[in-house]
């Protein structure tokens, strides 16, 4: 038996393969609509003497779209990483490898993802008869309603919050956790969309995803950093400190691959968790704070510019 294919001789299962080459074709079709446009209003801008400085405006958008298209690339590579055969039979015999998988849905698939900006470029994707479909499929009111409805859950700090500590604990709980390892059905559509839920929720708190924007200042976007790295530490401590292996189907196993206990190798789990699974907030947190000095001294710049001449000369004195 070999780790490298499933049982049904696939290193990804097909499902997964096709939902991703979807995604893909729809995604870049409507990249690179995007692209040209963001490349045409630099060009205009460009041989307009007049708004010269806006052409730095266009040439910043161009790049966005370019390091978004890679974003998502990264974010597909990740989601088939975490759902190839050797990831996905390992995790069933060492839950080091089970938390990898956890981590690359939470901390790398959906930040990834929230960066790429995917609403628009996959609707533009759309060929004009499918838009139109699902247009004329869906009511008018019924759309606006839905709409606001995925506006307001996606805009609410407190509540993407709350979703990612409760979705990551509550699968973490050695009951549910058991049973999702029991079962596939709950594992795959289960457990993980709900992981992909909650941290897509939140990471779109501080990560800005034209259309979406952060409601959030930067100083409200770090609280929601530090609030997701301490409870990441706590749940990594409880699960490392804990004298007995937590989970059944781990636990029967006395000596796992490489001569680990079912202890060690939860140990090894929940350092994995606190270390690989801090690594992005802790990205975020300093770009976070980056920018928010930036801004700041932005904001000094502006109010220095606006004094009368005499006030600055006094300003520069003090």
């Amino acid at each position: 038996m070999t780790i490298w294919v499933d049982v049904n001789g696939w290193p990804i299962p097909p499902i997964v393969l096709l939902g991703c080459l979807v995604a893909e074709i729809l995604y870049f079709r409507g990249w690179s609509l995007l692209l040209k446009g963001a490349q045409a209003k630099q060009a205009a801008r460009a041989m307009t003497p007049s708004v010269f400085a806006g052409s730095v405006g266009g040439e910043y958008q161009w790049n966005n779209w370019f390091w978004r298209g890679t974003f998502f690339l990264g974010a597909i590579f990740a989601f088939l990483v975490a759902s190839s055969a050797p990831i996905d039979i390992l995790s069933s015999r060492l839950l080091s490898v089970h938390m990898i998988q956890h981590l690359l849905l939470l901390v790398v698939v959906a930040p990834l993802l929230v960066a790429s900006a995917p609403l628009l470029p996959l609707w533009l994707g759309l060929p004009r008869w499918g838009r139109r479909l699902i247009k004329g499929s869906v009511k008018l009111k019924a759309r606006r309603t839905f709409y606001r409805m995925g506006e307001w859950l996606l805009t609410q700090p407190v509540i993407a919050c709350v979703l990612l500590i409760v979705g990551t604990w509550i699968w973490h709980w050695p009951p549910l956790y058991d049973l999702a390892l029991t079962n596939d059905a709950i594992h795959d559509w289960c457990e993980h969309t709900t992981f992909l839920a909650v941290s897509i929720l939140f990471w779109a708190q501080v990560i800005p995803s034209p259309p979406l924007h952060p409601r959030l200042g930067y100083l409200g976007r770090l609280g929601c950093v530090g609030i997701a790295i301490a409870q990441n530490i706590v749940l990594a401590v409880l699960i490392a400190f804990a004298q007995t292996p937590l989970y059944a189907p781990y636990a029967h196993l006395v000596t796992a691959p490489g001569g680990f206990t079912a202890l060690q190798d939860q140990q090894l789990g929940a350092g994995i968790m606190w270390t690989f699974g801090d690594l992005p907030f802790g990205i975020a947190f300093s770009i976070l704070v980056h920018r928010w000095l930036g801004s700041q001294s932005d904001d000094a710049n502006s109010a220095l510019q606006s004094l009368h001449p005499t006030e600055k000369v006094h300003a520069g004195n003090i």
